[in-house]
């Protein structure tokens, strides 16, 4: 599995930090469908966080219906997956349509909406 990375200097609580890394791995397809990931006493160690912190995030995104217990076995990726990560790709669509709409309606021209979107991309 691709390392987590921690931002300790973020203001968003470090379970909360997980929970959204552990879903990039998943909407970014690093992470397959009944792929194991980590236990949680491996990944607290690797990321140097209480184990309690990394039990939180992983029960928050079991809600979620990301992942999934087997007992005696450990934690893997849902197989629902691949239709949360269609859901996100659905909502971001919306949400980018409507942010376009107020950006033209605001007397951005199409080309100005296109570099900010290549900004956002090349992460300038």
């Amino acid at each position: 599995m691709t390392v987590l990375t921690l931002d300790p200097e973020s203001k968003t609580p470090i379970y909360l930090q997980i929970v959204q890394e552990m879903k990039t791995l998943v909407m970014t397809g690093k992470l397959h469908p009944h792929e194991q990931i980590p236990s949680v006493r491996k990944t607290a160690k690797s990321l140097a966080v209480n184990p309690n912190t990394v039990q939180k995030a992983y029960a928050a995104l079991e809600r979620e219906g990301i992942l999934y217990s087997v007992t005696g076995k450990g934690d893997f990726v849902a197989d629902n997956a691949a239709r949360i990560k269609e859901m996100r790709k659905q909502e971001i669509r919306e949400m980018f349509q409507r942010v376009t709409r107020e950006a033209r309606d605001s007397g951005l021209w199409i080309d100005e909406i296109f570099s900010i979107v290549d900004e956002a991309y090349s992460g300038r």
